[in-house]
């Protein structure tokens, strides 16, 4: 008889210690973060007065794919989120993608909202260094993603609570300043396309709602925790991200919005005062916080169940023994980060990290369709509308970010397939 053990690493990776409202808090704190600051403009850019339309429809099909991750977390509750569900159905090469795909996201979005973090910064220091800002922050959130998950979850909350407070300010004291002129045509002024154009680049922004999902491990109760968190962080998320849209728009109008790098500071400004700028800079600095803890805190556990599957270096997939993180994972990814932010500027190449995105829940959406009847919460429908949703976003995006992201990878995916066969001994 075998007998098999279980590393004591990976069952402390996965001790149960966020409750419902911790993770609906949490799940809220991780989906209100720069987005809102950092990809408003450019989403605006493209669905012009239509701006508020795109976001509804980037929810609504983050919310059709919020109930396909419900439903694979809750049927497995492990970490790795659609790297994990992929491979029980035993398509471990779509796994793999899967994991890149996130990777790639959330190394993008840490790089991308460090530097949106610094360029909120110079607005009152204009001659702090923007990248070497970044750089600094980034270490600041590498430190605290080495401790316990609880200590970074109190942390995201309390920064969600602050933003909103100081987002609810803005709205409060900016609305009488609002031009009903500026949603005389809420359909936008580029027409659908534009519409999909601006949910696509926008979507991104939505992408916290899948981290309790993601984070299932450590969870506690997970068939009851996990759906009432991402139903719920989506519903606070929706409630902030439309008020503080519809002001801005209501404020700048929506071609001046969709020129400005930082709208909801120039709008702030414009309707209040230098008191109101300096409002949404320091929402601004706690949205950043917020979404490089989430952003690392997630990212980490999708590499570090990548190097325990053997599909990433094994030493990735180790477990600090008293704080029980994945420290190497976190290291890895934060020095990474660390270079880009000190060597790029990605923000240019936004449409890349929404193919990876997108790529992570057409998955998640093709895995929830392999689940048999008695282990749904509800219709596959949502996983058909979210899948045909996520394919609708694609194909609005820019060629040459279809084809890079699909190219970096198709070409990983193929690597990985070489490398297995290669590693798999010929039988004689």
């Amino acid at each position: 008889m075998t007998i098999v053990t279980e590393k004591p690493e990976s069952r402390a990776s996965l001790a149960r210690t966020l409750g419902r409202n911790t993770a609906t808090l949490m799940t809220a704190a991780m989906i209100i973060g720069t987005g809102i600051f950092g990809a408003i403009g450019s989403a605006t850019a493209r669905a012009g007065s239509g701006i508020l339309v795109a976001m509804i429809l980037g929810g609504l099909i983050a919310l059709a794919t919020g109930i396909s991750a419900a439903q694979l977390g809750v049927n497995y509750p492990k970490e790795g989120g659609a790297f994990t569900w992929a491979r029980e159905f035993n398509h471990k090469t779509v796994g793999f993608i899967a994991g890149c795909a996130y990777l790639g996201k959330g190394i993008f979005s840490l790089s991308v909202i460090s530097l949106a973090f610094a360029a909120y910064s110079v607005q009152i220091l204009p001659s702090l260094p923007i990248q070497l800002f970044a750089a600094v922050v980034i270490l600041a959130v590498l430190v605290l993603n080495f401790f316990h998950v609880q200590l970074t979850t109190k942390v995201l909350i309390t920064l969600m609570v602050v933003n909103v407070s100081l987002l609810g300010i803005f709205v409060a004291f900016s609305t009488p300043t609002v031009s009903p002129n500026h949603f005389t045509n809420l359909l936008g002024d580029n027409g659908p396309f534009g519409v999909l154009a601006g949910a696509a680049i926008f979507f991104w922004t939505w992408d916290g709602f899948m981290r309790t999902a993601i984070m299932a491990g450590e969870i506690k109760n997970p068939r009851r925790t996990i759906p009432v968190a991402i139903l719920g962080g989506i519903a606070l998320a929706a409630v902030v991200f439309l008020a503080v849209a519809a002001t801005t728009l209501g404020i700048l109008g929506p071609e001046s919005m969709g020129r400005d790098d930082v709208p909801l500071f120039r709008a702030a400004t414009q309707a209040v005062g230098t008191w109101g700028g300096l409002v949404i800079l320091a929402a601004a600095w706690t949205a950043s916080l917020s979404e490089l803890v989430g952003d690392l805190l997630t990212a980490s556990r999708v590499a570090y169940t990548m190097g325990e599957a053997n599909e990433l270096p094994r030493w990735l997939g180790s477990i600090h023994p008293k704080f029980h993180v994945p420290r190497n994972a976190v290291l890895t990814i934060g020095v990474i980060v660390l270079a880009l932010a000190l060597s790029f500027d990605l923000r240019r190449l936004l449409a890349v990290a929404s193919i990876f995105t997108l790529t992570w829940y057409i998955i998640t959406h093709f895995s929830a369709l392999q689940l048999r009847k008695e282990q749904r919460l509800t219709t596959p429908f949502f996983s058909w509308l979210g899948l045909f949703g996520c394919l609708l976003l694609v194909a609005s995006l820019p060629i040459w970010a279809i084809l890079t992201g699909s190219a970096v990878l198709a070409t990983l995916g193929g690597l990985r397939l070489l490398w297995f066969r290669h590693r798999t001994p010929k039988v004689a």
